[in-house]
């Protein structure tokens, strides 16, 4: 009888399982809520000598629910740029018609790129993120992986940003120049 009651706990205990979205993310993908492959992101862990991205932080981790919550921030990120970027085009051409420019110099996208999220916590207590969005990892196969990529140039396939996942904004959005 205790060896049935036993077996009863164990049983019980094993049907509570994890919500997915609560889930810490270290590279792996949930297909049906966060759709990036595990060879196109990575979390890296903060550093104190990458001090240029922030100040006074400490290191935190990412879940799956706050990626998904990232990933909507930055559809609304390529949105808010494209349009910008569209308008500004417009005018520079109407002012400089000898010297015309295409869209495609400023656009930004999200497929195509590999990420590197640099998660922490800010002196307010507040959870922010810095993305870094690089379109070819030629030469930095693994590089990418542990370390900062940090490119010169490059235009539109190299950019990065802030997000705050508290007040749910991003900010110091930088694309690279030619």
């Amino acid at each position: 009888m205790k060896r049935l009651i036993f077996i009863f706990l164990i049983l019980i205990s094993s049907c509570n399982g994890n919500k997915k979205t609560d889930k810490i993310v270290s590279g792996e993908k949930t297909q049906s809520e966060f759709k990036l492959a595990k060879s196109d992101f990575v979390i890296l862990t903060y550093q104190t000598n990458w001090y240029w991205i922030f100040k006074n932080a400490k290191p935190t981790e990412l879940t799956q629910s706050e990626l998904i919550e990232i990933e909507n921030i930055l559809k609304t990120l390529v949105k808010e740029n494209n349009d910008a970027q569209k308008i500004g085009l417009i005018e520079h051409n109407k002012n400089y018609p000898d010297n015309q420019k295409t869209a495609s110099a400023y656009k930004l996208k999200l497929d195509g790129f590999k990420r590197q999220y640099v998660p922490i916590i800010n002196d307010n207590g507040q959870k922010e993120v810095w993305i870094n969005f690089f379109c070819d990892d030629t030469g930095a196969e693994e590089y990418w992986k542990t370390e900062i990529m940090i490119v010169d140039d490059g235009g539109n396939c190299y950019y990065n940003l802030k997000v705050n996942l508290d007040t749910k904004e991003y900010y110091e959005l930088r694309i690279n120049g030619y």
